[in-house]
């Protein structure tokens, strides 16, 4: 099991926060969070709808249902939830409150039937909350390769005040220029300087090596990366069954897959059967028409039918092809 520093060690040490959302933020994240007092609430006052975060989803994308309910009922029954949730004022709804952190817990107090949850509530603007969303998960596990993709392009929306797609186009250009294909001057730029700034101190990975493992993401059939993004199936799974080439086939395998809680080695299975079904059918296909085009070819060979050696050949073959289709 991991060991989870204590997350004011942990954002105080984090530099890469320091650098994303600046130093004076970090500092009173950290003071505001150890003089903040803790309280109950009633479960029903806490909204999860992320208004701070640009596309309004939550860092994590999936939470195992499984290893929740474990939880819940091994471990938050018997010694209750003993790390505060996050939480701000709601900035729309009246005498709500906004989650900013804990999201596991909260889930685990729904599964027992809790009423009330222990809380600290802070006045943080969406930058600031922003930042204590992703402190708060920086040492729980590592990110799964689309929580990491739209983690860093929220990151780099925030930092360069672009939309997504302006993101991705302006990586895209970034990455052309490396190649000689573009304008070099993007490179130079000082948006280029910031992206690589940013990639330098936030992720384990380069920008190169983004642009290169994490885009391709995005051009994965959609109802899969939305099916991740809601948290209906862990991402390892969800990329299995967006290997199956038939739409039909994938949507309602995908389907199948969450209603069922699929296992993994089930769904390699599955995915593997479908695949090679695919495969033996396209390689079916072209057999038929290599052996038309074939007869095609030889009806108009005056040559071959001349030649006594190629017609025993021939007729060698037709008698294998007889026996076979009259099997």
């Amino acid at each position: 099991m991991t060991v989870r520093r204590k997350l004011k060690d942990t954002i105080a040490n984090n530099e890469e926060l320091s650098f994303v959302f600046g130093q004076t933020s970090t500092e009173k994240i950290v003071q505001t969070a150890s003089i903040t007092k803790e309280q109950l609430i009633n479960c029903n006052a806490i909204v999860c709808t992320f208004t701070f975060i640009p596309d309004g989803k939550p860092v994590r994308h999936y939470y195992d249902t499984e290893d929740l309910q474990q939880w819940a009922f091994c471990d938050i029954k018997h010694n209750g939830i003993r790390s505060p949730l996050w939480i701000r004022p709601h900035p729309s709804q009246p005498e709500k409150y906004e989650l900013v952190a804990g999201l596991r817990r909260l889930k685990a107090a729904a599964i027992l039937g809790l009423e009330t949850v222990p809380v600290k509530i802070f006045d943080w603007d969406d930058r600031t909350a922003f930042h204590a969303a992703i402190s708060e998960n920086t040492n729980r596990r590592d990110f799964s390769a689309l929580e990491e993709l739209d983690n860093t392009l929220r990151l780099l929306e925030i930092q360069l005040g672009y939309n997504t797609e302006e993101v991705v186009s302006f990586l895209y250009r970034m990455n052309n220029a490396t190649k000689n294909t573009t304008n070099q001057n993007v490179l130079v730029s000082k948006e280029a300087e910031l992206v690589q700034e940013i990639f330098n101190s936030f992720s384990r990975i380069s920008w190169q090596s983004f642009v290169a493992t994490r885009l391709p993401l995005l051009k994965k059939p959609v109802e899969v990366l939305d099916a991740i993004r809601h948290g209906k199936i862990h991402y390892t799974k969800a990329i299995l069954i967006a290997s199956i080439k038939d739409e039909n086939i994938r949507q309602s395998f995908l389907e199948e897959a969450i209603r069922h809680s699929l296992s993994l080695s089930e769904i390699k299975q599955r995915v593997k059967a479908f695949n090679d079904s695919t495969k033996a059918l396209s390689e079916s296909i072209s057999l038929k028409q290599r052996l038309t085009k074939t007869v095609q070819i030889a009806n108009k060979n005056k040559i071959l039918w001349s030649d006594s050696n190629k017609i025993r050949q021939l007729e060698e073959l037709i008698s294998q092809l007889e026996a076979i289709v009259m099997s």
